[in-house]
């Protein structure tokens, strides 16, 4: 008997009421009431909202019970999946992501834990702090745990006080079949925890994986299994991180050099960044041209080729920016959007979610969130009205535009992209008018991302279409 049909039977004894008592008073089948509760048969989600409604229970208590389903319902595996990228969005989709003051928080964040020794901490922060008094370039390499505190900790001390980080290249095991793994979180976890320097501005943070089957417990049977080297001294930290071994003698260093760049050779850096918006718009450009397709669609506010009532959009767009329109930048992202691929048709296949903060600041501003508002001055009301009109004009965009209900996502400068082939390209744009860009290219975590956001259509998590047109109808109303 499965979690969920344990705590349904749990809360039905609790109520006093038999299986045809409830069923007589609910209007429940009883039949699909009673293999519920004995685990023989998984019932739909009406079913379990109609039975949470009858046995009067708690809203945690309910909730508990929705969560226990959709376990059942989906797998351990894909429900965590889920909840972890959940949180990641939360965290990034605040633009406080993009702060200095953003090291502080790193150590605190859900996706960060272990315990390590106050000797262990020191050692560490002196290492980091000699090549910063050194005011060297000198590279850290480590293969310490993506998901280790005492890393974020490091950052989140030095950076405040010193305002840069040296140069640090991290070696990270993935498996190659995540689902067959009692670790099968690993990939995903591992991605949220090296995203997340790099979104707080650590540009000269370099993640490497290579694939294994081994697990987080094999580690606890090396000795001194992780280790930072420097060109001058070499640190090796037990398993429990409690105590360490420090060398500065060059034959051993030479030793660990050499065997890291060999382990560096077979590993892979899946990641692509940037904060330089050329290289950006280079890479968006390419995942054009590519024969990839977007799958999902992720931004505050609709898809601007959704919104695209014709060449006289585009043109309104750079027409109202507040600088040089001869600029390098601007003539490279108006040739990408008006690119062939760039615009949408009815048999495109994708959905392109946004927010209701998002939509209705542009319907009330012409403003946008996210990359797109970089030096932007309003768009003029009448170029408003006519992009909401095409959205309904267009039935939503052909169907493609789904509106985010404001628990999910209360802001975002996020604008992200999952591709047919489960690349994900991620774009950001600091208060301080920094660019920030990840394209990353791994088969499981692009899975990963892509069965949540379509999950959030099978959910509460969207408007109807009904209730997303009304929306947008009160809000061409209102201009």
């Amino acid at each position: 008997m499965s979690d969920f049909s344990c705590k349904c039977r749990e809360y039905l004894k609790l109520t006093g009421e038999t299986v045809y008592q409830l069923a007589a008073s609910s209007g429940l089948d009883r039949t699909s009431l009673q293999r519920m509760i004995t685990g023989k048969r998984l019932p739909g989600t009406d079913f379990v909202r109609q039975f949470c409604d009858s046995i009067r229970i708690n809203p945690s208590q309910r909730q508990e019970l929705m969560e226990l389903y959709k376990i059942e319902k989906i797998g351990k595996e894909v429900y965590y999946n889920r909840k972890y990228i959940e949180e990641l969005l939360r965290v990034i989709s605040s633009q406080q992501a993009f702060l200095p003051s953003a090291f502080h928080r790193l150590p605190g964040l859900p996706f960060y834990r272990g315990e390590f020794s106050l000797d262990v901490e020191k050692k560490v922060l002196s290492l980091f702090e000699d090549i910063l008094h050194s005011g060297s370039n000198e590279c850290i390499c480590t293969n310490i745990p993506a998901d280790c505190r005492l890393l974020a900790q490091t950052f989140a001390h030095l950076y405040p006080q010193y305002g840069k980080l040296p140069p640090v290249i991290q070696i990270l095991p993935l498996h190659p079949n995540p689902k067959a793994s009692p670790d099968y979180n690993r990939n995903l976890e591992t991605f949220l925890c090296t995203i997340l320097p790099i979104l707080s501005g650590f540009f000269n943070y370099r993640p490497y994986y290579y694939y294994t089957q081994s697990g987080h417990e094999d580690r606890s049977y090396e000795l001194y299994p992780f280790f930072f080297i420097t060109e001058k001294q070499v640190l090796l930290l037990s398993s429990d991180m409690t105590t360490f071994i420090f060398t500065e003698n060059p034959e051993v260093i030479r030793a660990y050099t050499q065997e890291f760049q060999r382990i560096l050779k077979n590993s892979r850096c899946f990641f692509q960044q940037s904060d330089s918006p050329d290289q950006i718009l280079d890479i968006f450009s390419s995942i054009f041209q590519a024969e990839a397709t977007t799958n999902f669609a992720l931004e505050s506010h609709p898809c601007l080729a959704l919104m695209s009532y014709g060449p006289e959009f585009i043109h309104a767009l750079f027409e109202n920016r507040d600088i040089d329109l001869s600029s390098p930048v601007y003539s490279q992202l108006a040739a990408v959007l008006k690119q062939p691929q760039f615009t949408f048709t009815a048999n495109e296949v994708s959905c392109n979610y946004f927010t209701v903060s998002g939509i209705r600041k542009f319907a009330e501003t012409g403003l946008f969130d996210g990359p797109y508002s970089y030096h932007q001055t309003p768009l003029p009301q009448d170029i408003r009205k006519k992009a909401i009109q095409h959205l309904l004009d267009t039935d939503m965009g052909y169907g493609k535009c789904k509106i985010l209900k404001h628990t999910l996502l209360p802001e975002t400068g996020i604008h992200l992209e999952v591709l047919s082939d489960y690349s994900v390209f991620l774009c950001f744009l600091s208060e301080k008018g920094t660019f920030i860009c990840i394209y990353l290219k791994e088969t499981s975590i692009g899975q990963a991302l892509d069965d949540y956001l379509c999950s959030l259509s099978e959910e509460d998590a969207i408007y109807t279409k009904k209730e997303a047109r009304q929306i947008l109808l009160e809000l061409l109303e209102r201009l």
